[in-house]
């Protein structure tokens, strides 16, 4: 692990220094995932340099390959803050200390959508005005994080929809419901040379055999002996194909329901209820109240209820052991975000999916990668669970 350094810095960016030992390792960066304790976990001896900086808020930035972000300020790389200290002393008197932290993306949940946000369009202006709004410039001065911009942005593309978000929801949790709904990828990086933290929201490449973007296809296959062991699975256990809202009653305490049916009739109709009195008819804006007309306010239960059937899709599981000293390299011929092909013929399977997460764990002088490939929905949770 000669080429892997650990640099620690305190929440303002300031350098505290590097873990000059390190018994263990696990970087788990995620696609669309909400980040939580567990993203980063470290083991590493009891020195005075360790127990120095491996404290509680310090933030935790790998240095092992190239940066995850590069534009006209530097390079910007994923940071871990550490949230879970545990010293131990094992019968032979070794001290070691276990640390484990959340990637930045998780601060987004320190703010709630304070101000209600209707509106139409794609997922990427959804998330893009619930950050400004909440965490960035357009967010009240005591709300607003500090020393905080938003990278720039592609046209990430996707289609516009109505779209009103529930009262005071969380809003780390519906950047993420956007993010999957948009299946974009989103983190909070950070600039070591500016000392900024930067909200990155992107799209990984379609590297999939048929791919009409020119991009050199990457393949999981027994075929091109990069795939070691591997299992499928299959279940309809949990889908559903017809959705029931109900809103929040009107002025004569009427309470709407919609129905969004994407199913049939007799057997092959699963249905399910979901409540939705928490998206108002009314918001304020500008210091003025403003109710959502009748019409619209039964649109925006609708779009809701289309996303929530997402969540009861079939399920369909794909586990494999790759190789990558074959013929793919993480982080050149894939990397996180990216669609691939995984094929098994004596099978029959075909599966594109996306790489939503990817573990890279360093122990004992060696480096292993572990990737976890599903769409978002309906629910696609193909997974690759180990690359060696």
């Amino acid at each position: 692990m000669d080429n892997v350094e650990l640099r620690v810095y305190d929440t303002e960016l300031t350098p505290l220094g590097v873990i000059d030992e390190m018994a263990s390792l696990l970087w788990t960066p995620t696609y669309w995932s909400e980040g939580t304790v567990g993203d980063l976990k470290l083991l590493v001896p009891m020195t005075e340099n360790n127990k120095k900086l491996l404290v509680k808020g310090n933030i935790v930035v790998l240095h092992d390959g190239a940066a995850d972000y590069t534009d006209e300020t530097g390079n910007w790389r994923r940071a871990a803050q550490i949230r879970y200290r545990h010293i131990i002393k094992d019968a032979e008197g070794a001290e070691q200390i276990e640390i484990q932290g959340c990637f930045l993306k998780k601060w987004l949940s320190k703010r709630i959508i304070l101000n209600k946000i209707v509106m139409t369009g794609t997922e990427q202006e959804k998330i893009t005005r619930i950050v400004t709004e909440n965490h960035g410039t357009g967010a009240a001065a005591r709300r607003q994080f500090q020393r905080f911009a938003l990278l720039a942005q592609k046209d990430l593309g996707g289609s516009s929809t109505d779209y009103a978000n529930e009262d005071f929801i969380d809003a780390g949790k519906e950047v993420y419901n956007r993010a999957l709904a948009g299946k974009l990828g989103y983190d909070i990086l950070v600039n070591e040379n500016t000392q900024q933290y930067g909200f990155l929201l992107y799209k990984g490449r379609d590297l999939t055999s048929g791919n009409t973007e020119g991009n050199t296809p990457s393949i999981f296959s027994r075929d091109f002996d990069n795939v070691n062991e591997q299992e499928y699975t299959e279940s309809d256990e949990g889908k559903k194909n017809v959705m029931y809202v109900t809103g929040a009653a009107d002025d004569a305490g009427t309470v709407p329901l919609v129905e969004v049916d994407q199913g049939g009739e007799g057997l092959e109709r699963d249905e399910v209820y979901i409540d939705l009195s928490s998206v108002s008819r009314k918001y304020t804006e500008n210091e003025v109240e403003i109710t959502i007309p009748e019409a619209e306010y039964l649109k925006l239960l609708a779009a809701a209820a289309t996303d929530g059937l997402e969540d009861y899709g079939e399920t369909v599981s794909f586990t494999a052991i790759i190789n990558i000293t074959s013929n793919l390299k993480y982080g050149e011929d894939f990397n996180l975000g990216d669609r691939v092909t995984c094929i098994e013929k004596n099978w029959g399977i075909r599966i594109d999916v996306r790489i939503t997460a990817v573990c890279l764990a360093y122990q004992n002088g060696t480096k292993e990668i572990e990737a976890t490939l599903g769409e978002s929905l309906p629910t696609l949770i193909q997974q690759i669970r180990k690359v060696r």
